[in-house]
């Protein structure tokens, strides 16, 4: 008989006691000590009885211990699946990464704690966009309330704590190499999770599908020179793990249709025991190609959890990605963000450029969309990294704010090194230096013009070629004053570049007197135009030792003037890295032009051709270089290529929306409509919307009408770069360098204008070239869809040419 409860906690002498007779007492504890003390009598044995109770007591005794251990080999199971899980979340989460590695990132798994001896850092990334303190979790249920991270109802300050103190440490690791602490960030990862991201100061909260996304967003940040010594200095002071040098193959379950990749964890050797470098063992990652594509990442409240449970990734589900899908993915997640963020997104293949170092002057060009302006701000906040001081500059006064707006929010601890400015900004900064900014007036120079024009101009043989007088306006400031010209015999000789219009000898002689009075007339007034700030800062800075730059960086170099460019290269020469120019001739969209040779700035050996389009959707493309197809152009070089260009398209599809109106009411409903639909149905920010229009007149018009309709508006000549929730009108001018998710473009059929009565076909033909090249650079802003108003023209009216009219799209 087992005994429970308080029989069975009797000494065993009052058992054996009371097991005999009542006739004995029993004794106490006090007597029963004397007792044997004194004789040392030997106790009796006890009875049956009792033996049963002492049996009992110690087969008790070892249940209780049985149980003990089965609940310790409960609480170890646990334990250890919880480890196993943990360790199967940091293998998810590494083989998401190591996609990465032909981006240019590296995946340094279990790595050493700096400071510790035993405690581990899950994952270390290394990349161009910085160095990433990777924490991996296997958690569900999680909330960020009131600024803190719970777990279930389990406040997890201690987990955060402990990745920003890892952070920390690996801050100090990379202190040397010149790394700012800002670009070592925490990630907090939920492994098979997605569409999760929050913010606890500076550690972001990810789930494992969106690791890649948020990575690729960070743009290029390092250069590939540093990158390479931040992974120098994590390899000594952040070594694996020991049980990372055993060899170890991670294997994910191949579809059965699927073709399988192997590719590296990390690539990167940790210093051995003795001291020299011991080459890491990479873990082969065998996956299928097959892409997960992860929905839009979203953007949960801080009271809400972040993911619903339903959201998270099933454990047989391949989150992996080739190189090809990889690149991909981040340009598609690029797309998700606003478009101010896509604007700063520069392909990994793209991210050298920024970095590379050239012997002197430097060129990179290419058709629309191929990635210009985006290397030219990464290159502007690489060289401000090194402590350089950097001129950005390009020739439209609003893209200024713009640019900073960009770059501050790529990197705003580098912006303050680097100056945006116009070209005409940079030279009236110089004359006022001197004392002559004040001359500068504008307005009076062009009375001058007009009326050179009136005593000499008209009554030449110039109105006879059937151009408007702005033309010869334009020819001054372009060709003669726009190059420096001096004397009649290097115009007369001048291959004018940009200038289609064929002018026979007499021509050009009468251009140079009606050149000779209007500046004899603005001398003796005593003003000077935009062109002779640019001549006289140019040649101040050429006599001066002017070193306020140190890098000079032209956007959209197409569109100066030859002397402007000359300004821009006096203030840093031919020395290393010292010039950047970027541009397209294509998408020159004033009058004139100019060779880079005219300028004297050689970048023979350092020229750069992009021929991948990252911006435009296929449709969309093959839709602006229709039309611009058949006009040739010039880029820069003397040479003529051809309007249809051969492009790769990273981005297939696209939406061309054609619609035809009966008139200017009609226009004006359809299109707002359009925006109304594409924001309220397919959830399109009005930010990421352009309406676009040859005139300021018309942009003012459809700020109007947008306004009156309650759609959100702002003109591009307000428009700062920083995101906005209203739809961009502005002039095909005033676009040049921006992208937009969405672009309409009304009136497409009546632009370019018809001909003139009076227009010669030698004119028609130049300037139609060139709002052909306008209507191209407008078109290709948009990335994803064209919406184009279509004017029905009665049949009656043949002044608007065939090619010109209602596309069958």
């Amino acid at each position: 008989m087992l005994l429970d409860g308080p029989a069975a906690r009797i000494p065993a002498t009052a058992a054996s006691t009371a097991g005999t007779s009542t006739a004995h007492p029993p004794t106490t504890a006090s007597s029963t000590t004397a007792s044997s003390t004194r004789d040392a009598d030997p106790l009796p044995e006890p009875s049956a009885l009792g033996q049963a109770v002492l049996l009992g007591m110690e087969i008790d005794g070892v249940q209780r211990q049985i149980q003990h251990l089965t609940d310790v080999l409960k609480q170890l199971r646990r334990h250890r699946q919880h480890w196993e899980a943990g360790g199967r979340a940091e293998q998810s989460v590494v083989r998401v990464l190591v996609g990465m590695d032909d981006a240019g990132w590296h995946v340094l798994p279990d790595r050493r704690w700096p400071g510790t001896r035993r405690a581990n850092i899950d994952v270390i990334v290394v990349g161009p966009g910085g160095v990433f303190v990777v924490d991996v979790k296997n958690w569900r249920e999680i909330t960020v309330e009131r600024g803190r991270l719970w777990r279930g109802d389990a406040d997890a300050d201690d987990d955060v704590r402990k990745l920003l103190d890892q952070t920390v440490a690996v801050e100090e690791v990379l202190v040397e190499a010149g790394l700012p602490p800002t670009e070592v960030v925490p990630l907090l990862v939920l492994a098979r999770r997605k569409n999760v991201r929050a913010q606890l100061d500076r550690v972001t909260v990810l789930g494992e599908q969106d690791l890649t996304r948020d990575l690729a967003r960070r743009g290029a940040r390092l250069a590939p020179d540093l990158v390479e010594q931040l992974l120098d200095r994590l390899a000594r002071g952040c070594p694996p793990m020991p049980r990372a040098a055993a060899v170890t193959t991670v294997t994910v379950a191949e579809a059965p249709t699927s073709r399988s990749v192997r590719r590296p964890v990390a690539r990167r050797a940790g210093p051995s025991s003795n001291g020299t470098a011991a080459t890491e063992s990479p873990a082969a990652i065998e996956r299928p190609t097959q892409a997960y594509c992860p929905a839009p990442a979203g953007r949960p409240t801080s009271s809400e959890p972040l993911s619903p449970p339903e959201q998270s990734v099933p454990p047989d589900q391949d989150a992996l990605l080739s190189r090809e899908e990889l690149w991909q993915e981040l340009l598609d997640a690029a797309a998700r963000e606003p478009i101010e963020t896509w604007m700063t997104w520069l392909h990994p293949t793209q991210a050298r450029l920024a970095g590379r170092q050239w012997s002197g002057p430097a060129r990179v060009r290419g058709a629309a969309g191929t990635g210009k302006t985006v290397i030219a701000l990464h290159r502007a906040k690489y060289l401000a990294a090194r402590g350089e001081r950097v001129l950005f500059t390009s020739l439209v006064r609003t893209l200024g704010p713009v640019y900073r707006a960009l770059l501050t929010r790529m990197a705003p601890e580098h912006v303050d090194r680097i100056e945006f400015a116009t070209v005409h900004a940079v030279a009236t900064r110089c004359l006022r230096e001197h004392g002559l900014a004040d001359r500068h007036q504008q307005e009076a120079a062009d009375t001058c013009f007009w009326r050179a024009w009136g005593q000499v101009g008209q009554f030449s043989v110039l109105p006879g070629l059937g151009l408007a007088p702005g033309y010869w306006k334009d020819e001054i400031a372009t060709v003669v004053k726009g190059r420096g010209l001096t004397d009649f015999e290097q115009y007369a000789k001048l291959a004018r570049v940009g200038r289609s219009t064929p002018l026979q000898p007499t021509h050009r002689r009468a251009v140079w007197e009606l050149y000779e009075r209007y500046e004899q007339l603005r001398t003796e007034r005593g003003v000077l135009d935009r062109d002779d700030v640019l001549l006289l800062a140019r040649d101040l800075v050429r006599e001066s030792s002017d070193t306020r730059y140190d890098a000079v960086i032209v956007d959209e170099v197409q569109d100066l003037t030859c002397v402007g460019l000359q300004l821009l290269h006096a203030f840093v020469g031919d020395k290393p890295d010292g010039l950047l120019v970027v541009g397209d001739g294509q998408q020159s969209i004033y009058p004139g032009g100019f060779t880079l040779a005219e300028a004297g700035v050689a970048v023979v050996g350092r020229s750069t051709v992009l021929g991948r389009n990252y911006r435009n959707r296929e449709k969309i493309l093959r839709y602006a270089q229709a039309v611009v197809a058949d006009d040739s152009f010039d880029d820069l070089d003397g040479v003529q290529e051809r309007g249809r260009r051969e492009v790769d398209v990273d981005r297939p599809g696209g939406e061309i929306r054609e619609v035809t109106v009966s008139g200017t009411v009609a226009q004006d409903a359809a299109l707002c409509e359009h925006l109304v639909e594409f924001h309220d149905n397919r959830n399109v920010r009005y930010g990421d919307m352009a309406v676009l229009v040859p005139t300021n007149a018309a942009a003012a018009r459809w700020l109007r009408v947008l306004t009156e309709r309650g759609i959100p508006a702002v003109s591009l000549k307000e428009y700062d770069g920083t995101s906005c929730e209203a739809v961009k009108v502005g002039t095909y001018h005033r676009v040049k360098s921006l992208d937009f998710a969405h672009v309409c473009i009304p009136d497409r059929n009546l632009f370019p204008k018809p001909r003139r009565p009076s227009e010669s076909a030698d004119a028609f033909r130049e300037r139609t070239q060139l709002e052909r090249r306008q209507m191209y650079v407008a078109i290709t802003r948009a990335r994803d869809s064209v919406w184009a108003g279509i004017r029905e023209v009665p049949d009656s009216d043949h002044s608007i040419p065939a090619e010109i009219g209602h596309s069958s799209r």
